[in-house]
């Protein structure tokens, strides 16, 4: 059927406004739902991430958990070898336990005074401007001269220095070891003296402990 001129005008702007509504809808509706489905996907893939990360931490701690006895020894072991105070009654004692337990005689106990070997820091200056040591502050590391003469036959001997450097925890440095003649020990002649230097360490965990050594070494 022929189209009249008006007809053919209202067909024409009828689509057009159909035109423009899906056009608003799609600015107001489509567009904007699409632009927050893409948030939505930013967001769930970064919790995914985040998720991620977490599970893993998670079993790194789990794994951590389980060498936590493993841990602990080595602690205590770190601290027994480098306590925090001087012990030096303690350790004065386990010397001659030592020597009790291979037969080796232990005399001659002297004590000198602690000596500061904290170390400087690394770029600062060991000495001051005044010429005088450099202040290092921080945590201080006192060594603790010993000396002692230790006789018996060199089976016994040997079996002391064993039993002093890798059974008793603490941590010693023998800085001289001197041999000589000595006199018959446990029954048996030809025996062998032994005059050892050592220095024991402290790494002062109180004032107290500290000023205390710290005076003692005259600084």
């Amino acid at each position: 059927m022929p189209q009249t001129k008006l007809e053919r005008m209202w067909l024409l702007g009828g689509a057009f406004v159909a035109a423009f509504i899906m056009l608003l809808g799609y600015l107001f509706f489509i567009s904007p739902q699409r632009g927050n489905t893409s948030t939505v996907n930013g967001q769930r893939a970064a919790a995914l991430q985040a998720n991620s990360s977490l599970q893993a931490r998670i079993k790194s701690l789990e794994q951590e958990t389980k060498n936590l006895e493993t841990y602990q020894a080595q602690l205590t072991r770190a601290q027994l070898a480098l306590p925090s105070t001087s012990g030096l009654p303690d350790f004065l004692r386990t010397l001659q336990s030592i020597g009790n337990a291979t037969l080796a005689n232990v005399s001659a106990l002297t004590v000198g005074p602690p000596t500061d070997v904290t170390l400087v820091s690394s770029g600062a200056p060991a000495v001051a401007a005044d010429g005088t040591a450099a202040v290092v502050a921080g945590p201080h590391v006192y060594a603790l001269s010993i000396s002692a003469s230790v006789s018996g036959t060199p089976a016994q001997l040997n079996l002391f220095l064993t039993q002093l450097q890798t059974v008793q925890p603490r941590a010693v440095l023998i800085s001289q070891l001197t041999e000589g003649s000595g006199a018959a020990t446990a029954g048996k002649t030809g025996g062998t003296s032994l005059q050892l230097t050592m220095q024991a360490f402290v790494a002062p965990a109180s004032a107290a402990e500290q000023a205390q050594l710290s005076a003692a070494s005259g600084k």
